[in-house]
């Protein structure tokens, strides 16, 4: 059999590291599915201290974050990127900049997920993020684009997603109760019209997967 050998791609955080470590291990073993042998993927990763990423987006920052995305998009293209991805659904927020500072693809992760959605047929699904995917215009407009409603919780609740986000499942730590409490919130979204849901977090799978919901499941 012949082999090729990998594109190289550039990875934009996790933005948590536990999440960046996901996104390496999919890609190493879809990269070794495809290729067999000892294959594996080429990558060129920026890795970021979630703490910092966290404070800036709680200030408002997103200006620089735009700008340091961009310029650490510009350095892995540097070093040979063919492609560039944002390993996080809320960073998607500065994509226009990041994709105006490259010279390569950047692979957009709601465009994917949109895809999936369209090839499974429906409009309507929840969408469960934190809160700043749930509440600003960037994602929803991104797939109303796409033909593609998207339900979020009422409050408490969507504070209270967020919440166990930053607060717990960024660490590593997955509370007592909480994925029986995310499935409750995921069924009063269904119960509102969802035909499917949306994890809209790299951290999401950690208390709700494909195998807790009855409808389809789009992991971003």
């Amino acid at each position: 059999m012949t082999r090729t050998a990998p594109r190289r791609l550039g990875l934009l955080g996790g933005i948590t590291w536990h999440s960046s470590i996901e996104f390496e291990r999919l890609l190493n073993e879809g990269v070794n599915a495809r290729l067999g042998g000892s294959s594996a993927a080429d990558l060129v990763v920026r890795s970021y201290n979630f703490q910092q990423i966290a404070d800036a987006q709680a200030a408002g920052d997103w200006d620089g974050l735009g700008a340091t995305f961009a310029a650490d998009a510009r350095a892995l293209e540097a070093a040979g990127a063919e492609a560039i991805l944002i390993c996080a659904n809320t960073m998607h927020k500065v994509a226009p900049a990041v994709a105006g500072a490259i010279g390569i693809p950047l692979v957009h992760m709601l465009d994917a997920t949109a895809d999936a959605i369209e090839a499974a047929g429906l409009d309507t699904v929840a969408l469960l993020g934190t809160g700043y995917t749930m509440r600003d215009p960037f994602y929803r407009d991104h797939m109303a684009a796409r033909g593609i409603t998207t339900i979020v919780p009422a409050e408490p609740e969507l504070t209270e997603v967020h919440d166990l986000i930053y607060g717990s499942l960024a660490r590593g730590v997955v509370p007592d109760g909480a994925r029986a409490w995310i499935r409750g919130v995921y069924d009063q979204l269904r119960d509102r019209g969802a035909q499917g849901v949306i994890s809209g977090c790299t951290e999401i799978p950690m208390v709700l997967t494909a195998a807790d919901v009855d409808e389809p499941y789009f992991d971003s």
